[in-house]
């Protein structure tokens, strides 16, 4: 045991020898001679910006400070005692640099011969007539003030009619002041009225600044004064200027700042600190002091609390301006918006479950009163007075609630049209990123809660027997297309894949509703990338013969993936309305149990059907059919007799083989030579070995095997002017071709069917009259320079988000509050259109459009109105197109088919 501790003890002593006989590391003591007292604001901010860069460089010192004040006691017998004292005190400590600040104490130690004399220095601001002493080590800094630059800020800033200046002249400072400052206010500002107060008691002072116009800035230089029997330093001095100027005061320094000056260019003490401390740093790195540059030692540095004083906005700053002094966050400042606007989504939110418990209620009666009847089948002659009566109930509560409904739609929408605009205001406007958050999420729940309002009206119309399907030409790669752009980037971002597979017996040209079939594959897909963590979501699309009509097929698509899955017991119910699998108040994923429902009962009317395949934990498969019409036209001939004069080339891009045989022939007998193609990777070879052949290119721009946008660019890098002879013909409405085209100057899309007249004039455009002479907007201007529009909204709210979006795109707008006062201003004022609301005070937008078209001036009559309303009801949009208005737009407004439905209405 003894040998254990004795054993301990030996190593113990052994680690502590070796810890002490590791070499320190080296301290670089300065000592840092101010000539004034120890409260100066200009000596602390130096050595605040001295400590601050020595202690940021993980360097090892120790700052000696000392304030001699030999700048107000200049007497030989006051430097006499200093000199003694520094000499005393550090006579035996070893002192690497000296720094000093102001030209007294800079005189006081390069007098001193025998204090530090091999020790090198660094003399701060030591006056004009300062020398640096013979053969020593020695560095020398003199902080220019920029008086051009900094006078020329704050000019520009407030854009004053008067310059007034404060300094003394009777003294050395005063004088260098004088001769750097005045002599530059003579020179680039003598368009300004100048005053000069110079040499002038605190008394006078007090009194001319409370005098001074407000359309004037006071140049404020350092002096002291006697102030009521007081000593008083600049700093204070200037306080008691602010507290009772008109005129805003500025300064050459930093320090000044808090004392009530605005601010401006100014000197700063802190960047002379941490220029004195780099050239530290390196002098005990190198063992040679350099050379201290003076230049850029000034910052744009203003008073929050004084801007806000003269109204001056943060924005109007030079970049990079430092605001001091506290400033509210965008939240202070807007907290009654957005409690508003979270208020508004609470009370709407319970609007919104208050028609959800009344649509369920009435649900529960009708199925109700189905069972009733089915009871009382026996006794059909006895009660079929109270079966009427409850039938004419029934049928009173459906048309109450498509009322309700039709009414809640437009109450709620007034509303969220206010929040959704202002957020989109306040989004495009230079915010703070925490304030954009904010409003991210105000925007994300008010989008949130219109798709929940639209599902339920979706389901409404359904129900109630009320929606109409449209049939229209359209490809199914346009379906495509839509579906992946608008998952492919959803299904990346957690982290799965997304497919989609069309098989060979699908003809691409058909004759349906794209958009219903659009929000049916929306619904299915939107559902599997939800419940899919990982794995993959796949869509296949097939078609099989309609039966008994030769003309239709049937589309079926598969939407599979790999997620949670579906117990068993929900799969009966999983079509029900307001039915989810998972129903529990902890359940993981939202909704609201309408978009199965209503994607279920859309097939049905589109004489389809959608049914579903799941084990929980492995995934689900939903199979939806569609029954739709083949697009057996693609041109439309009305007018056999056209042909061209003298025959040329053309080629034409169509992957259908029936469309191509078709336009073909209609080509042939207008007398043209049609080079056919079928592949747009064939089409690309063509046109470079026949670059000059074909005066005309017509292209589908639904081909399955390469985009649109690589076949147009390709053939651009080809040749940029064979897009000045390109149609495009297309079944879709994508929005998406026409900025592709746009991006490559191509100007004529076609959409099939196409006529033949029409088709032929296009043609004949391009050949003999080519439109190279058309003039088209910049790209830079605006798509509504120079429109001008009257806009008629009662809602002040809904007056500033129109206008905003108008006025963003280049119109001129003019803002009626109710119809009287719209047909007053139509009748003294040309607008180029209308935009009305249709609830106002005193006279609504159906009256006024009615009394406007009924005018007996011709231009005043057809001038074009659109309707701007939250009402989304077909049977209201119907009756306000059946009175003369030209086209409807509800709210909550988007900015883009707001423009494009002005723009519609103009060119017809």
């Amino acid at each position: 045991m003894k040998a254990l501790i004795l054993f301990l003890f030996l190593v113990f002593q052994f680690a502590s020898l070796s810890v002490s006989a590791q070499p320190g590391s080296k301290i670089t003591n300065v000592l840092f001679i101010n000539s004034t007292n120890q409260y100066m604001p200009w000596h602390k901010s130096v050595e605040e910006g001295l400590n601050s860069e020595l202690s940021t460089r993980t360097f090892d010192y120790e700052l000696f400070v000392e304030n001699i004040d030999v700048g107000r006691f200049d007497e030989a017998t006051q430097k006499q005692l200093m000199s003694d004292y520094l000499k005393q005190k550090y006579k035996n400590k070893h002192i690497d640099i000296v720094v000093t600040l102001s030209p007294s104490a800079a005189t006081l130690i390069s007098q001193l011969n025998d204090f530090f004399t091999s020790t090198p220095k660094i003399y701060i601001e030591p006056g004009e007539q300062f020398r640096l002493p013979a053969n020593t080590n020695n560095a020398l800094m003199q902080a220019k003030l920029d008086y051009k630059q900094a006078t020329a800020s704050a000019v520009n800033l407030m854009k004053p009619k008067k310059l007034i200046v404060i300094l003394d002249t009777k003294n050395e400072i005063g004088i260098n002041f004088y001769t750097g400052l005045f002599n530059i206010i003579s020179q680039d500002f003598s368009y300004l009225e100048i005053e000069q107060w110079f040499d002038l008691p605190a008394a006078e002072l007090m009194k001319k600044v409370k005098n001074a116009p407000s359309d004037a800035i006071i140049l404020f230089t350092p002096i002291f004064r006697n102030y009521e029997n007081k000593s008083i330093s600049p700093y204070q001095l200037v306080s008691l200027l602010a507290q009772h100027s008109n005129a805003p005061i500025f300064s050459y320094w930093e320090v000044l700042l808090g004392s009530g000056v605005v601010g401006g260019y100014v000197l700063s003490g802190e960047k002379i600190g941490k220029r004195v401390g780099e050239a530290i740093i390196s002098y005990s790195e190198n063992n040679v002091l350099p050379t201290i540059s003076d230049e850029n030692l000034s910052v744009h540095k203003y008073d929050w609390r004084q801007l806000k004083k003269y109204n001056v906005a943060p924005q109007s700053l030079t970049e990079k301006s430092i605001i001091a002094y506290y400033k509210p966050s965008y939240f202070e400042q807007n907290k009654v918006l957005i409690y508003s606007a979270a208020i508004t989504i609470f009370v709407l939110s319970a609007f919104l479950v208050f028609v959800l418990r009344l649509n369920r209620r009435r649900i529960q009666l009708v199925n109700a009163l189905d069972e009733e009847k089915l009871r009382l089948e026996s006794r059909v002659e006895q009660r079929t007075k109270e079966l009427l009566q409850a039938k004419e109930e029934a049928e009173q509560l459906t048309s109450s609630k498509s009322e309700f409904l039709a009414n809640m739609s437009h109450e709620i929408r007034t509303p969220m049209s206010g929040i959704i605009g202002l957020t989109n205001i306040l989004l495009g406007k230079n915010l703070p990123e925490e304030d954009k958050q904010y409003l991210e999420k105000i925007k994300y729940s008010s989008d949130q809660l219109l798709v929940v309002i639209n599902d339920i009206l979706d389901f409404s119309k359904i129900e109630s027997g009320n929606i109409k399907l449209e049939a229209f030409a359209f490809s199914l790669n346009a379906v495509v297309d839509y579906i992946t752009t608008t998952f492919e980037n959803r299904a990346r971002s957690k982290g799965i894949a997304f497919e989609i597979n069309i098989s060979d017996n699908v003809k691409h040209n058909l004759v349906g509703d794209v958009v219903r079939i659009n929000q049916v594959l929306i619904n299915l897909c939107s559902n599997a990338i939800k419940f899919t963590s990982k794995g993959a979501v796949s869509v296949q699309i097939d078609a099989e013969e309609a039966p008994n009509d030769a003309k239709s097929i049937v589309l079926r698509f598969s939407v599979k993936d790999t997620g949670i899955g579906i117990d068993e017991k929900s799969l009966p119910n999983l079509f029900e309305s307001f039915t989810q699998a998972d129903s529990s108040t902890t359940r993981k994923y939202g909704g609201t149990g309408l978009g199965l429902a209503i994607s279920k009962r859309l097939c049905q009317a589109m004489g389809g059907d959608i049914s579903v395949s799941s084990t929980q934990g492995e995934g689900s498969e939903f199979i939806a059919t569609i029954n739709v019409e083949v697009n057996t036209q693609a041109l439309i001939e009305d007018s056999p007799q056209l042909s061209f004069a003298e025959p040329f080339d053309v080629l034409l891009i169509d992957d259908n083989e029936d469309d191509l045989s078709l336009i073909k022939s209609q080509l042939s007998a207008m007398g043209l030579r049609c080079t056919p193609c079928t592949q747009a990777s064939d089409a690309i070879e063509i046109i470079k070995k026949n670059i000059n052949t074909y005066k005309i290119i017509i292209v589908d721009c639904e081909m399955p095997t390469m985009s649109s946008e690589t076949f147009f660019t390709r053939i651009y890098k080809v040749n940029p002017l064979l897009c000045n002879n390109i149609i495009i013909l297309t079944a879709s409405k994508n929005d998406a071709i026409y900025d592709i085209a746009k991006k490559i100057n191509i100007k004529t899309i076609l959409h099939k069917p196409v006529l033949t007249s029409v088709l032929f004039e296009a043609m004949k455009s391009k050949v003999v009259s080519p439109s190279t002479s058309n003039t088209h907007k910049p790209a830079t201007e605006k798509p509504l320079q120079g429109v001008k529009i009257l806009v008629v909204e009662d809602n002040a709210i809904n007056r500033l988000i129109v206008s905003d979006i108008l006025a963003a795109s280049g119109a001129q707008v003019h803002v009626v509050e109710n119809g009287l006062e719209c047909i007053q201003t139509v009748k003294l004022e040309t607008f180029d259109i209308i935009l009305m609301d249709i609830h106002m005070p005193i006279m609504d937008g159906v009256e006024a459009t009615k009394v406007i078209r009924s005018d007996s001036n011709t231009a005043l009559a057809s001038m074009p109105i659109i309707a701007l309303t939250a009402n989304v009801m077909k049977d209201d949009i119907s009756h306000y197109l059946s009175i003369g208005m030209n086209a409807h737009v509800a709210k909550p407004i988007k900015a883009k088919i707001l423009r494009d439905t002005i723009l519609n209405c103009l060119n017809q």
